[in-house]
C-alpha cells in the first residue's frame, strides 16, 4: 500500500494524489517508485475514463525533497539515475495514457511539480497559487521533461528566464503564459475540478485518446506525418459506438450519451 502516493477510482474516474503534506508533497525516491507503479496502473486500466493529478494538504508539490538532497550530498552524483529513470517513466505514463489528465493545483508548485503539472494534458488553478521553476535557486538543471514541455508551451526565451532566474510568478501570469488553463477563487477549486472531471469522464474517451496523441506527437511530426497520423485517428473514431452516438444525437437535436468506446 502506497503512503507517498494514494489512488481511488470511482465512477471511472482515477484520483491520483501526492500525499506528503509534511513535507509539502515534496518528491523522493518512495514517491517515484510509488507514483510510477501507480501512473503505469491508470495507464492500463480500460476502465477509467478521466485521471485527477492533486496535491494533499496545503499545496500541490514544493518540488524535490531538500532535505534528502542534502542527506545524499556526497552519493547523488552516483545514484540519482535511479530516481530520474522513474520520474522519467511516471511523467510519460501521463502524458501517454489514453484518457485525460487534469492536474488540480493549489497553494504553491515548484521544480518537478511544474513538470507534473505540464505533463497533464488540462490545469485548473486556485488563484492564490504560486508558481516556480525553482531550479536556478539551488544550483540544478531542470528534469522531469520541463526542459522539453516549458519552452514549448511559453517559448524558448521565457522559458530561459523561468529556469535560470526562478522567480515566483501568480496564477494570473501562469494563464498568460499558457501553463494552466483555468485559474478560479480558492473556495471553488473543488466544485470546478468536480465540474471538470465529469464532462471528461463522460466523454468520447477513445476520440480524447486520439487527439491527445496526435496532439502530443505534433511537435516532433512534419506536416505530411501528421496529416497522415490524423486521418487514421479519424478513421478509428468512425468504428466507435461514440461516434454513432454522438452522430445521431445531432441529427435528433439531442445531447449525446457517450460510454467511452
Amino acid at each position: 500500500m502506497s503512503k507517498t502516493v494514494q489512488l481511488t477510482i470511482q465512477n471511472s474516474i482515477a484520483t491520483i494524489t501526492l500525499n506528503r503534506p509534511e513535507a509539502m508533497n515534496s518528491f523522493n525516491r518512495e514517491m517515484a517508485e510509488d507514483l510510477e507503479k501507480i501512473t503505469e496502473q491508470v495507464r492500463a486500466d480500460s476502465a477509467i475514463r478521466a485521471v485527477l493529478l492533486k496535491g494533499a494538504g496545503n499545496l500541490f508539490m514544493a518540488g524535490g525533497d531538500i532535505k534528502a538532497f542534502h542527506e545524499r550530498l556526497e552519493t547523488m552524483a552516483t545514484d540519482v539515475m535511479h530516481d530520474i529513470r522513474l520520474l522519467s517513466a511516471s511523467i510519460l505514463n501521463l502524458m501517454q495514457m489514453p484518457k485525460p489528465v487534469l492536474a488540480c493545483v493549489h497553494g504553491s508548485v515548484a521544480g518537478v511539480g511544474m513538470s507534473f503539472m505540464m505533463a497533464a494534458d488540462l490545469v485548473i488553478a486556485a488563484e492564490n497559487t504560486r508558481f516556480t521553476m525553482a531550479y536556478g535557486s539551488i544550483g540544478l538543471s531542470p528534469d522531469g521533461g520541463s526542459s522539453y514541455l516549458l519552452p514549448r508551451l511559453v517559448g524558448t526565451k521565457k522559458a530561459m528566464e523561468l529556469i535560470l532566474l526562478s522567480d515566483l510568478f501568480d496564477a494570473k501570469t501562469a494563464q498568460n503564459y499558457g501553463l494552466i488553463n483555468w485559474a478560479v477563487p480558492a473556495e471553488n477549486l473543488a466544485s470546478e475540478t468536480e465540474r471538470l472531471l465529469q464532462r471528461l469522464a463522460n466523454g468520447p474517451t477513445h476520440a480524447y485518446a486520439q487527439a491527445k496523441h496526435l496532439l502530443n506527437q505534433s511537435w516532433d511530426n512534419s506536416l505530411t506525418a501528421q496529416l497522415d497520423a490524423e486521418g487514421r485517428a479519424f478513421a478509428s473514431c468512425c468504428t466507435t459506438a461514440d461516434f454513432k452516438t454522438g452522430i445521431t444525437a445531432f441529427l435528433n437535436k439531442k445531447k449525446p450519451e457517450f460510454i467511452g468506446k
